[in-house]
């Protein structure tokens, strides 16, 4: 599983660096694609897998054929380097709006990992606590 929040720098090539805890669950290749807020997700192949699965058994209409195409076309598989960084394509960088050289938040969400710009994720994060607070926990 993924946990906790990262602050790293995306290099001059598009990687970034994995946490370290993270690298063992993606040492069989990863897929990077984008997320339906404006971030992008890193997945284990077999998470990957899973999550396409419910992708195909939306019904295939114009929407749900329009979808597949976002979620599988715009995916990418990915290995990690000897360093344990993970190559971001241009196209998916810009998606997200992760620009080489500045910081970026790499972030554990239980079967997924979240790339985002540093200010944007430290703003959505905020709004999260704020909302987390006032849930009653029912």
């Amino acid at each position: 599983m993924f946990l906790g929040e990262y602050f790293h720098s995306l290099d001059d090539k598009g990687r970034v660096v994995m946490p370290s805890g993270f690298r063992r669950r993606l040492e069989d290749g990863c897929v990077v694609a984008k997320g339906q807020d404006g971030q992008l997700t890193i997945s284990a192949v077999e998470d990957f897998q899973r999550r396409a699965a419910d992708v195909m058994e939306r019904p295939q209409d114009r929407g749900g054929r329009q979808f597949s195409r976002t979620v599988f076309g715009g995916a990418d598989l990915q290995s990690l380097d000897k360093s344990g960084r993970v190559l971001v394509k241009p196209d998916l960088r810009e998606f997200a709006g992760l620009s080489s050289g500045t910081e970026i938040a790499v972030v554990g969400v239980f079967d997924h990992i979240e790339l985002w710009p540093k200010d944007t994720y430290l703003q959505d994060r905020a709004q999260g606590d704020d909302t987390y607070r006032e849930e009653d926990g029912a």
